[in-house]
């Protein structure tokens, strides 16, 4: 599967989503709201699946356990190939709505609207509350109108339409179905006090999104909630927050070479990788496992660049050895950075939170009271994180 699809990838069968999303995927199924043409992945490319064509492929692929892909490059052929409209898989979905704790009345925002099927098994969760879903763009809020056309509780805007959302404090809860790096400031002041909001977070050392429950303040200054544990939600990137492709980076010196650190296996840690995202979000990190021998063992081994001038190639076998090019010593940071989880007694997901104000994010410990970090801005990676004692 092509790095850049982000999505897509098998996963297992739910098993528990009637459970905690009742009958709602009986009455509002995931075929009805499928657009005539999907993508799958095949070959090194993007190709389209047509109903009208091949309808027994079609329904295959819309009958899978995983998310489906329907819309690339916003429709334009001879893109890039990146995934710009998905329909989730039904345990993301029922994570999601479980994650929310839905009740009866609720005005909610949902951020993603896709093909709007989320939209309606949240107007059949809230039995007369009302959604507001922000699609990405006007071409996709348009299609999704269409098939939402019989729930007229459901207000379908585009997110490029100034204040398209709503007005501060106009909603109980925000759902987003788009990874963020940083939760928008903006999402926390459209939601009540007391109200909640559920999104994926996603860096570019974890590759893959956690999932986060935050609760508003009374006084609406800050939010803060867990992670939650379990499958990673498969998420496309909120558009302003998606990384940019990294720029080849010119190698003509030798580079600098060092021994990694004992614990260079932490790296893969799914815990420990979130932890170390969050602190540096400037890094992105790729796993490469290996299939030619190097010095005697399988060369798994990680690629880390930071956007801008500076990689490092760091080997997991024997040893372990750190490659590094550019002004930075990417790897130092990285490690620095896991050092930090494991000083913290190496927490796994489920113990780390969020605090968020307007003008800063904060990573705790057990609780807010507890040993907290202060997380850099993701749009300046130039600052670093300040670990300090709450």
């Amino acid at each position: 599967m092509n790095a850049r699809t982000e999505i897509g990838s098998p996963r297992p069968d739910s098993g528990g989503v009637h459970r905690h999303a009742g009958d709602a995927f009986v009455c509002d199924r995931r075929q009805d709201f499928a657009p005539a043409v999907i993508r799958t992945h095949r070959g090194g490319r993007w190709r389209r699946v047509d109903r009208n064509k091949n309808a027994g492929d079609w329904a295959k692929f819309i009958h899978r356990a995983e998310a489906v892909v329907f819309d690339i490059d916003d429709g334009q052929e001879g893109g890039p190939g990146i995934v710009t409209g998905v329909m989730p898989a039904e345990q993301d979905v029922a994570a999601r709505l479980a994650a929310f704790a839905l009740t009866p009345g609720m005005a909610i925002a949902e951020i993603g609207t896709d093909s709007g099927w989320t939209a309606a098994l949240l107007d059949h969760h809230l039995q007369g509350g009302a959604v507001v879903t922000a699609a990405d763009t006007m071409r996709l809020a348009a299609g999704a109108q269409q098939r939402l056309a019989r729930y007229p509780r459901v207000q379908v805007v585009s997110e490029l339409q100034a204040g398209a959302i709503g007005p501060a404090r106009s909603f109980d809860g925000l759902l987003a179905h788009r990874a963020v790096r940083r939760v928008p400031w903006e999402w926390v002041t459209r939601v009540r006090p007391g109200g909640r909001l559920c999104l994926p977070v996603r860096t570019g050392l974890s590759g893959s999104s956690t999932l986060l429950a935050l609760r508003v303040a009374r006084d609406g200054l800050s939010a803060s909630g867990r992670f939650h544990a379990g499958p990673a939600p498969q998420a496309l990137w909120l558009r302003n927050q998606r990384p940019a492709d990294a720029p080849f980076i010119e190698s003509p010196a030798s580079p600098r070479t060092s021994q990694a650190p004992d614990a260079t296996r932490a790296a893969l840690s799914p815990d420990a990788r979130l932890f170390a995202g969050l602190l540096s979000p400037d890094l992105r990190m790729q796993v490469v496992r290996g299939t030619t021998e190097f010095e005697g063992e399988v060369a798994d081994r990680l690629r880390v660049h930071d956007h801008r001038a500076s990689r490092a190639v760091v080997f997991l076998c024997g040893p372990g050895t750190v490659h590094e090019w550019g002004p930075r010593a990417l790897g130092a940071v990285m490690f620095d950075a896991l050092a930090q989880w494991h000083a913290a007694g190496e927490p796994k997901v489920q113990q780390l939170g969020v605090t968020i104000t307007e003008t800063e994010h904060t990573l705790w410990l057990g609780t807010p009271d507890g040993s907290s970090w202060r997380l850099p801005d993701a749009l300046l990676p130039t600052q670093g994180a300040e670990p300090h004692a709450s």
